[in-house]
């Protein structure tokens, strides 16, 4: 029952996260990756959370990596960012 209240208890804090995600996702049809993206930061912060009771500056900055670059994935695979083609340098004068 005590892992069971843990869990439901997690709702406010879920229920936020993906309203997080759908606002900074605004695509249709994304709904894995929008689902992997929260997923795979509750898993983060889990496995910091795990490494030590008061969590480190390299603890912290680790977990947030990890969040960073699964929301970056997830945000490219779901077509968010656009990529575009470079822009040539422009030669600098030396008058």
């Amino acid at each position: 029952m005590k892992n069971f209240l843990a869990v439901f208890n997690t709702l406010p804090s879920i229920l936020n996260v993906v309203v997080a995600v759908e606002s900074a996702v605004p695509v249709s049809g994304a709904g894995q990756q929008k689902l992997n993206l929260v997923l795979g930061a509750a898993a983060a912060a889990w496995e910091a959370s795990q490494q030590q009771q008061s969590m480190s500056k390299d603890t912290t900055l680790n977990a947030i990596s990890a969040i960073t670059l699964l929301a970056v994935a997830g945000l490219n695979t779901a077509g968010v960012f656009r990529k575009s083609a470079p822009v040539a340098a422009t030669p600098v004068s030396s008058n």
